[in-house]
């Protein structure tokens, strides 16, 4: 026998759940716990601090290590964004206006501490336009001079071959090194032009 069968008026309902239809019912929060929650809106500060993705690892350091001091020092929570999340800001929360403040400044220090280190530990290239005349000259005596240069100053010099019409001999190093290197090829050069 059918037991769907509309003909003789015994219909099976179909199942339903037994809560379908009625509301559930919460237990109300206790007023304390409604306090706290609204204090905690209320009370939390947010600063949030832009940085370019490449440089999160400087704010969250070795396995969280820097993340963590922060929030241990300063009391507050440390968000920072996903790598490859673009160019989302880090967002500090906290109760205490201060403290957010100094958290965030606090970031902002290990953020540009981090571009100035890179900077300084990427390798330059800097040419100067010096007659070929004088190439030898800065060259030296079987490249005394040149030697002297590249192992005091850990740089690479490039000097065109002779043969070559270019005038750009090319300094190669960090920054610093780079800089003081261009300045004793001028001071060579100077020495050059008073002999004469």
């Amino acid at each position: 026998m059918n037991s769907l069968n509309t003909n003789n008026g015994n219909e099976r309902r179909a199942h339903r759940p037994a809560n379908e239809g009625k509301k559930q019912k919460t237990r109300p929060l206790d007023p304390w716990v409604t306090r706290m929650r609204a204090q905690w809106v209320e009370e939390n500060i947010t600063e949030s601090v832009k940085a370019p993705n490449s440089l999160l690892g400087a704010v969250i350091g070795p396995g969280g290590s820097i993340v963590k001091e922060l929030q241990d020092c300063f009391k507050v929570r440390v968000l920072v964004p996903r790598k490859g999340a673009g160019d989302e800001p880090i967002l500090i929360e906290g109760k205490n206006k201060n403290q957010v403040r100094d958290a965030a400044l606090r970031v902002k220090q290990l953020i540009q501490n981090e571009e100035e280190r890179r900077r300084v530990n990427t390798p330059v290239s800097r040419s100067l336009s010096i007659p070929k005349a004088y190439h030898s000259k800065i060259i030296g005596f079987q490249g005394q001079n040149i030697r002297h240069l590249t192992s005091s100053l850990k740089i690479h010099i490039m000097v065109p071959h002779k043969y070559d019409k270019s005038e750009l001999i090319t300094l190669t190093g960090l920054p610093q090194q780079v800089d003081q290197g261009v300045n004793e090829v001028y001071d060579l050069m100077k020495k050059l032009f008073l002999k004469r």
